[in-house]
């Protein structure tokens, strides 16, 4: 297995824009490979849940690699749901690893503000198995039935959801690229309206456009590399939800005995948190808290951006924005980002769900 280094992320701003996908994506990614030989990208890989769909746009990956100069290499698209951005990174890292190629292009991308909610909840949901559309259950409506067992079981009541939806509104205010900026108040919070009870409007990502770019290589070496990777996936059958995703336990199970490393070796991690209790259920899952206690340290600072363990500093899909092709190589972008400018963090790990939790996938990120 060779290494995977990791070279030049670049994000857009993430929120609306009048770009098409193959637009948006050209522009991030010849920011990524301007300081790069393009002459050794061997491969581009392009993620994107639907753009067929949202723009009416075909064949991007090969598109993109024409609108960037790149002659004659591999490009193929990830489509993995909303964990579509980190399948593609693995799917990178698998091409590497495999020895046939030496260096690609990653990019993820979605342009969601063209339907409305509506539109997008119908397209969204469309993921889901048949038994759970003809129970006419939307994402919303499967993370407020997981949503209300995790606070029924684990005793605490819908106002103690606030402190994470604060944290994150708060650490969205500090990142340059975020979809929203608000310095939410406990008042704004219990007011907003309920999209399902008891998941309100600040505990629901919103609907985001934005694309990312990174260069992976197993031949120039980088500060940032990949260490560990794991995948899992669920059942489309049950709709008994609970507070614990099998194919996330799967995913960080195999990233860690990829990587070597136990949980507590985690220094920084973005999860995926679509659903601000998402985030809670992701950090149980991978082993840093026990289950039922995520919650009491958001509550009590420890996943703050200065607290032991830093969850979701970049604010997460919640405000970053969730351009749901784009968020899984996002968190790998934020994470670099954030490791550069904190001399202790050393390991960093994403999680990224595809669908209601059937298509999962962990990455670890080590810094040299």
């Amino acid at each position: 297995m060779s290494h995977v280094y990791l070279h030049s992320p670049v994000l857009s701003q993430f929120g609306k824009t009048n770009k098409s996908y193959l637009e948006l994506s050209v522009d991030v990614a010849k920011k990524s490979i301007q300081n790069f030989d393009k002459e050794r990208i061997e491969f581009l890989i392009f993620s994107a849940f639907a753009p067929e769909r949202y723009t009416q746009e075909f064949n991007l990956p090969a598109k993109i690699g024409d609108a960037l100069g790149l002659e004659s290499i591999f490009c193929i698209r990830s489509e993995t749901a909303s964990s579509s951005g980190a399948s593609a990174i693995h799917l990178a890292k698998i091409l590497l690893d495999s020895g046939k190629f030496k260096t690609g292009l990653v990019i993820g991308t979605e342009v969601m503000s063209r339907l409305n909610r509506e539109e997008n909840n119908i397209l969204l949901g469309s993921v889901l198995s048949q038994k759970q559309i003809s129970l006419s259950m939307s994402m919303a409506q499967g993370a407020a039935l997981i949503t209300n067992r995790y606070l029924n079981d684990f005793g605490y009541s819908k106002n103690d959801l606030f402190p994470i939806s604060k944290k994150l509104h708060d650490n969205g205010l500090k990142n340059p690229i975020s979809h929203i900026k608000k310095n939410l108040s406990f008042d704004e919070y219990i007011q907003s309206p309920v999209f399902s009870s008891p998941l309100c409007l600040y505990d629901i990502s919103p609907l985001s456009d934005g694309s990312c770019s990174i260069v992976v290589s197993s031949e120039v070496k980088s500060e940032f590399s990949i260490i560990g990777t794991g995948h899992g996936t669920g059942s489309f059958q049950s709709v008994d939800f609970g507070y614990s995703f099998t194919a996330s336990k799967d995913a960080f199970r195999k990233a860690y005995n990829e990587g070597n490393i136990s949980p507590s070796e985690v220094d920084v991690a973005e999860l995926h948190d679509a659903f601000t209790t998402f985030e809670l259920i992701g950090a149980e899952d991978a082993g840093i808290f026990p289950k039922g206690e995520a919650l009491k340290n958001v509550i009590g600072g420890v996943t703050h951006p200065n607290g032991k363990i830093p969850i979701n500093p970049s604010g997460g899909l919640k405000t970053r924005g969730h351009p749901v092709g784009a968020s899984g190589l996002a968190q790998i972008a934020e994470i670099i980002e954030f490791m550069k400018n904190a001399p202790n963090a050393e390991i960093g790990l994403t999680h990224s769900i595809g669908g209601l939790a059937t298509n999962n996938f962990a990455t670890l990120i080590k810094k040299a």
